[in-house]
Formats: C-alpha cells, structure tokens, sequence
C-alpha cells in the first residue's frame, strides 16, 4: 500500500494484518463513520448474532482473501474463528468487526468519496433487514476492487 493510498483510506488500529492488509485496512477505516444523523438507513439491529465476514480481492466472485466466523455479544465482537488458511494467517490487533461496525465504515468510506464506486448490498428474511455485503471500486492510482460479504447470519439464544 502506498502512502497515499494509507492516507486516502485513513487506517485506525484494528486493521486486519497479513495476507487481507490492503483490502481490510478499507474495511475497517474510520473514513466519516455514520454519527447516527440520518446518513445511516434503517435496518434491524441485533446485539447478540454470529456470522461470517468474508473478504475478496477483486470482486465478490474472485478468490477469498480471509473469512472468519464471528461472535457478537452484547454489541460487541467476542470471538473470530478462522476459516481458511488466508484468515488463519491474519488477526485484528482490536478485534474482529461487528456488523454495525462494517456496516457505518462502508457509509464512511461512500461519504468521504474514497472510491468511486461503494454499493452497500442488503438482507430482509427471517431475521429483519441487515447489511449483507460491500462492494468497492477505485479507479485512481492503478485501480482497485474489492468486496466483503456476511452470510451465515444467525441470532443467539439470547437474541431478543
């Protein structure tokens, strides 16, 4: 990563480390993150789920650069489990994302005009409306794409 695409992307501690650097220190940048003034849309949020973030270079067909299940308890990510060798081979020096964090750095990154392109994919089943994937694209400085998807959403015993 340059120093002006480090700069562009605005990097905070937590950026995932290893074979995902480049690609997660976007997902994970406080770029302008949602304050709650209504540049956020409405969806349902749960405080207690598990899911799984996956990660791609290129677009969201293209070969996973780390996925990992994840834990969220009480608002909070409690645990990240690894589920491939990329992810294996990388950690979150703060821990892992929750969806409300994933969800407000994808709003983040669209408000600051970071890429050219951001396109924010949503869910509505069982379970109510959530974010469901983040789709990048950066024509500057060579070009850049990238994706993040979250499947395997389920609510805990203690969802409520």
């Amino acid at each position: 990563m340059t120093n002006g695409e480090g700069a562009r992307r605005r990097r905070r501690a937590g950026t995932v480390v290893g074979g995902v650097v480049g690609f997660a220190a976007l997902l994970t940048s406080g770029c302008g993150t949602a304050d709650g003034s209504g540049d956020r849309p409405e969806w349902d949020e749960i405080d207690d789920y598990t899911f799984t973030l996956e990660y791609f270079g290129g677009d969201c067909e293209a070969k996973s650069e780390g996925a990992w299940r994840i834990t969220v308890e009480g608002g909070e990510a409690t645990a990240a489990e690894p589920l491939n060798a990329a992810a294996r081979r990388s950690s979150w020096a703060e821990g892992a994302p929750t969806l409300v964090e994933l969800h407000d750095n994808a709003l983040g990154v669209r408000a600051d005009g970071a890429y050219d392109t951001v396109d924010i994919d949503h869910v509505n089943d069982g379970w109510g409306r959530r974010p469901a994937g983040v789709h990048y694209v950066d024509l500057d400085d060579g070009g850049y794409e990238g994706c993040e998807t979250y499947t395997d959403f389920v609510p805990t015993a203690d969802a409520g």
